[in-house]
């Protein structure tokens, strides 16, 4: 833990973080230690007794009024009704190695005690930069007053060590580019309070939060099961330096901050039964989930490559894509889920609704998760959307092994405007039931029926499991070609059963049974070739 004097180029890297300072308003004065300290105080009009105390503390070089000013607690205190009180430090620094700050603490409690009768069990301690480091400081020596701590941007940089008398709730915020105090180091610090607390080994990762907020640079990463029904929870903003984020695209850091410690008190009960736990979408999951967009677009990513720009909201049970620019490839605006379990030899169907305000190409996609995105389909769906809602589906096999983080992608790069989800599935089917063709049997639909190959007596087709797709002498079509395992072979072009035998007899150079598909339509034969 860092002791009263900071080194020198600790204090250097602190002054260069904003010092800019706000005229104060009117401050409240209390005398500690023989030392006159003051603060500024914010409580709801009519505050009702036993309600919460947040005590957010400045970063080095500033004062209580800038803070304030920075975190915007008045709208939240006044709706959860809770009092914030902003303390000024001595020379605007933090005493982290002594006595004088925590004792400053203490008095602070005990003052809104008597002039607001706050509940004692739900004290939440607070800090930007400096603040947040005397906020880990004073979780070490004031468990038995804080009930959670809220550090942004601020971390013990000696190295400090956990403890304390209870396990401590913590929410650290921090951007991925702070300059002054380094974003990495705070997460080697909070991953030490993880470890010190027992908490579980595997986090909760949200590469996207809050989730579902397609504009938003967050994420959120999330330890429970801690001993004393402490959590830990570190929200990253990427991109963001040594700020505190109130980025409405983003995070309201001070919101973020509230919801999660209004949860903890002393006692170890949460303080509000009625809070809605975290989104944890489940993993390693046969079917889609929240397919039908009920209220949210939970477990949804919408990902915007290069020069591609679009937004998406879920209303009236409906994703909502709104595309304002495109890219080179369908893939640079995608809404993906993945999670998704696909096993080997397994055959699926993909269904969905979609509509458009315009009639646009719409590619729909399984694959992998990560590099280098293999699809799992022979050819990635394309289709033709319309600005009447319509039921789109797809069925493939599962050829490639069995894997337990794959996804769906809805790839809509291919044009600007809006498009409308809804009613997304995949489910697993039976395998489609096709025929070998046995000679002398005559294929159902079939534009020659009765017709031979010279020299053989065998019909020139099979059943198909689409009986509208129909081997047609004299008309050209692009065929892809498969092997009885599902692995792509190649395409042919041919204008009818004997010229799609000797051409898939030249791909293959060997005699089978094997799978055709025509370009142009869904359904397929298989054939035996000589």
């Amino acid at each position: 833990m860092l002791g009263k004097k900071f080194a020198t180029g600790i204090v250097s890297a602190l002054l260069v973080a904003v010092s800019g300072c706000f005229s104060m308003a009117a401050a409240d004065n209390l005398t500690v230690d023989g030392t006159t300290r003051n603060m500024q105080v914010y409580a709801p009009a009519g505050i009702e007794k036993n309600r919460p105390l947040i005590i957010q503390m400045h970063g080095m070089n500033q004062d209580a009024s800038y803070q304030r000013n920075a975190a915007k607690w008045e709208p939240i205190a006044d709706t959860a009704r809770f009092v914030v009180v902003f303390p000024n430090g001595i020379n605007k620094g933090w005493d982290l190695g002594g006595t004088k700050d925590l004792n400053f603490l203490k008095a602070i409690i005990n003052d809104m005690y008597t002039r607001y009768g706050i509940d004692k069990k739900r004290v939440y301690v607070s800090g930007f930069s400096m603040g947040g480091m005397m906020s880990y400081y004073a979780a070490t020596k004031m468990a038995d007053q804080i009930a959670a701590i809220a550090p942004c941007s601020g971390y013990p940089l000696g190295g400090g060590t956990p403890s304390g008398s209870r396990p401590m709730p913590i929410i650290h915020t921090h951007g991925t580019t702070d300059d002054v105090v380094n974003y990495n180091g705070g997460v080697s610090n909070l991953k030490n309070w993880v470890n010190y607390e027992k908490c579980n080994t595997n986090s909760t990762k949200y590469s996207q939060y809050p989730v579902g907020k397609t504009s938003s640079a967050a994420s959120l990463e999330v330890w429970t099961g801690c001993q004393g029904g402490s959590e830990i929870r570190l929200m990253s903003i990427a991109g963001k330096g040594h700020w505190y984020s109130m980025d409405l695209a983003s995070v309201n850091t001070s919101d973020e901050i509230w919801n999660f410690v209004k949860r903890f008190s002393l006692d170890g009960a949460a303080a509000d039964p009625n809070i809605e736990p975290p989104f944890v979408e489940p993993t390693n999951r046969t079917e889609i989930y929240n397919g039908g967009f009920d209220s949210t677009a939970n477990a949804w990513t919408l990902q915007n490559h290069g020069d591609a720009k679009s937004t998406g909201t879920v209303k009236n049970g409906k994703y909502n894509l709104d595309i304002s620019a495109v890219g080179a490839q369908p893939y640079t605006v995608q809404l993906i889920q993945h999670n998704l379990r696909l096993e080997k030899g397994q055959w699926y169907e993909v269904s969905f609704d979609a509509s458009a305000n315009a009639a646009r190409t719409l590619e729909v996609n399984v694959e992998q998760h990560v590099d280098p995105w293999a699809s799992y389909l022979a050819e990635k769906g394309n289709f033709e959307i319309g600005t009447t809602a319509k039921t789109y589906t797809l069925k493939f096999q599962m050829t490639a092994a069995t894997d337990t983080n794959s996804r769906l992608s809805f790839n809509a790069g291919a044009a600007t405007g809006t498009l409308t989800l809804d009613n997304v599935s995949i489910k697993k089917i039976e395998a489609p039931a096709v025929e070998i063709v046995t000679p002398g049997t005559t294929e159902p639909g079939a534009t020659e029926p009765g017709a031979t190959e010279p020299g053989s007596t065998e019909n020139p087709g099979t059943q198909s499991i689409d009986k509208g797709v129909k081997f047609a002498a004299g008309s050209m079509q692009e065929y892809s070609v498969f092997g009885l395992t599902g692995k792509f072979l190649g395409k042919v072009n041919a204008a009818g059963m004997t010229e799609i035998r000797n051409q898939v007899k030249n791909l293959t150079q060997k005699s089978g049974v094997y799978m055709v598909k025509p370009a142009n339509r869904g359904g397929a034969y298989k054939i035996s070739v000589r």
